[in-house]
């Protein structure tokens, strides 16, 4: 069985991959690299299933497709982002993160804000 680490260094590999992609138009290899990381990201999203306590899994949707997905290289956690229901107005979007990291630690964040590091 592959490590949560492997997986995110074999994801954040990819995502790598992509954005050079992106910068030279190679929408096809783009395509390709996708289907890559969403295989990955399917993995860790059912390690997390598995993992989390039952009030994480009520809020978790049936697939990881339905939310965005990040890496923190630095604090080696990968989060699945989604709107936070509870706390979003007509005006303002909140967002609620699960993070994992690679001891499978997951952690609900409220509030979450996207920060470019």
């Amino acid at each position: 069985m592959v490590s949560l680490k492997e997986l995110f260094q074999n994801w954040n590999e990819l995502n790598d991959q992509a954005n050079e992609s992106m910068g030279k138009f190679d929408f096809s290899k783009i395509k390709e690299v996708r289907q890559k990381q969403s295989s990955i990201e399917n993995a860790i999203f059912e390690t997390l299933r598995e993992k989390a306590p039952e009030s994480i899994i009520e809020i978790l949707p049936e697939d990881c497709g339905q939310m965005e997905m990040g890496f923190n290289n630095k604090k080696e956690l990968f989060y699945f982002v989604m709107v936070d229901d509870e706390l979003s107005t007509d005006d303002e979007l909140k967002l609620q993160a699960i993070s994992i990291d690679t001891l499978g630690k997951i952690e609900l964040i409220k509030n979450f804000e996207i920060q470019d590091e």
